[in-house]
């Protein structure tokens, strides 16, 4: 092999690593940020979701997180994060904020629900089968005007408890950034 074939060759090696990699992490869409969710810090053991966790174009995921390594789909086919919740170890725990904006993807405007404003501290209640979360904790509020949805997945019996106080942690401390 000439030298300027292995120049090519390692060039091209380089490249399918960088792409893999870019795979490996994600599309980096905006809507699931920690920035555009307002620089939410997580807690030792969680790692912010880069994609879509579901295929719901609205409501907008603007934050997921989980304590646990994800490998998702390009384009998830389900209201429910399939790809993440069969990743999930038993210890593990999943998160994810969505906003009901006034105007979905297309500029149309939409109906936001009226919700209870945001508690000072977020708490578990209800472990209810929601549509599109299955088996779940679901909070809902408003902040600075906007509205809310949050839901968190874990096994009761198996999660780890840092990782379930880690998960209100990240509710308590999520402020959204202004922009809409």
């Amino acid at each position: 092999m000439s030298r300027r074939d292995a120049l090519v060759a390692l060039a091209l090696a380089a490249l399918a690593i960088a792409l893999a990699v870019s795979a490996a992490i994600g599309s980096g869409n905006s809507a699931s940020r920690p920035e555009a969710a307002g620089n939410v810090r997580l807690p030792t053991g969680w790692h912010a979701v880069r994609r879509p966790i579901t295929a719901v174009l609205y409501p907008v995921q603007v934050l997921a997180a989980a304590t646990y390594p994800i490998s998702l789909p390009r384009h998830p086919r389900s209201c429910w994060p399939n790809a993440a919740l069969r990743q999930m170890p038993a210890n593990g725990a999943l998160l994810q904020i969505i906003e009901y904006k006034p105007r979905d993807s297309a500029g149309k405007p939409v109906r936001v629900p009226h919700l209870r404003h945001r508690p000072d501290r977020f708490t578990y209640a209800d472990y209810e089968p929601f549509e599109c979360a299955g088996p779940s904790y679901k909070f809902d509020f408003e902040q600075a005007g906007r509205a809310f949805q949050a839901q968190v997945w874990f096994n009761r019996k198996t999660a780890e408890p840092r990782f379930r106080a880690g998960a209100l942690r990240i509710l308590d401390r999520f402020h959204p950034s202004r922009s809409r």
